[in-house]
């Protein structure tokens, strides 16, 4: 899938430029797909300039919707096809590292002191990092300050060095520039909430796996992970059924959870499939709030896997919250007429539309 409205945009002038006159590209490569969207700075606005997705499978043999395990030059040479797809101008790439590469943790350091927490985050990072910091590049955010205690909590990350010379290289091969990286649930978290979400939940329910952030006034608090995945849903579909993958993938996106007579075992086991995993994200929010003293007010799903019919009713019955689907292409402006199609997909689009807004963040 790929689109470009640059007729639509080329009448338009940039005032402040946020990189070249071309725009800025963002990456989210995934295991089931690789996505990219195009963002101009139009007065001041970081508006749409084209978007594009292609299935991985493909390239791997297997049916669409299943993970990949693909060698990089398969991954360079599908990258490669989607930016020629969806007419991608810009070499300025900005791309996303996924959070399977990555080791993210809060700690608490002995001090108040800006300088000094840099020093410190190492020594206690090794106490968390199951790997040699050698072998990962570290960054960290501070959290909170506790000025009576004198400690602050900071939000350490560590990424595989391994892992970002082989994106770095997908990059490259591909004829783009490698601008900036981050992990991709800050990415997401950029494209989702507002200046309104206080505490929130963030459910991406991937092709792969599913992991949930909880956020406290625009800062990762909490992560946790469990073993449950859109493929595996489709999977566990075609077993019961007796069909092929693809197949129980159509009907799963078409009928969803959806209470109906032709529709109910599907039902049944979706629901199935789903219970165990959900309800212990629900654990994991009850005991959150009761350690923090405060209330996740909304639950937002994003992701590859998320989008079938019924799944925001059922987990709205789990967690008694609002559940709402992500909608990250209303932080750019495009035209009016895609507002259905950006609406259904935007879920999927969280990540590529977060690393592209970055640059916006560092234009001045």
């Amino acid at each position: 899938m790929g689109f470009s409205f640059s007729a639509l945009t080329s009448l338009l002038r940039s005032d402040t430029g946020v990189s070249s006159r071309f725009g800025v590209l963002g990456i989210d490569i995934g295991t089931s797909t690789i996505k990219v969207v195009q963002l101009k700075d139009v007065k001041g606005v970081p508006t749409l300039e084209k978007y594009g997705e292609i299935q991985l499978g493909p390239y791997e043999g297997v049916d669409l919707g299943m993970g990949t395990h693909l060698p990089t030059q398969k991954i360079i040479e599908a990258l490669a096809d989607i930016l020629k797809e969806a007419e991608v101008t810009s070499k300025d790439a900005h791309f996303a590292i996924p959070y399977s590469s990555c080791f993210i943790t809060p700690v608490s350091v002995a001090t108040t002191d800006q300088e000094q927490i840099g020093a410190m985050v190492p020594v206690e990072a090794r106490k968390f990092i199951p790997v040699p910091l050698t072998k990962v590049t570290l960054n960290w955010f501070p959290l909170f300050a506790h000025i009576e205690e004198q400690r602050t909590d900071v939000l350490v990350t560590a990424v595989s060095n391994e892992v970002l010379t082989r994106y770095n290289l997908i990059i490259t091969s591909a004829g783009l520039k490698s601008i900036s990286n981050e992990i991709e649930v800050f990415s997401s978290m950029r494209s989702i909430l507002s200046p309104e979400d206080d505490v929130v939940a963030v459910i991406d329910l991937g092709t792969s796996s599913t992991r949930m952030s909880i956020m406290k006034r625009g800062i990762v608090t909490k992560t946790h992970s469990i073993v449950l995945s859109g493929a595996d849903l489709t999977k566990a579909l075609a077993d019961k059924l007796k069909i092929g993958f693809e197949e129980a993938e159509a009907m799963k996106r078409e009928f969803g959870m959806i209470q109906s007579t032709e529709n109910e075992q599907a039902r049944k086991i979706l629901t199935h499939g789903l219970e165990r995993g959900i309800r212990e994200l629900h654990t994991v929010i009850s005991r959150y709030e009761k350690e923090d003293a405060s209330t996740v007010a909304k639950v937002f799903i994003t992701g590859g896997g998320a989008s079938f019919l019924g799944l925001q009713t059922y987990m709205h019955d789990v967690f008694s919250k609002p559940v709402v689907f992500a909608e990250p292409f209303s932080k750019v402006a495009y035209p009016a007429f895609l507002e259905d199609t950006l609406k259904e997909i935007g879920p999927t689009f969280s990540v590529a539309i977060g690393i592209a807004l970055r640059a916006f963040e560092n234009r001045n």
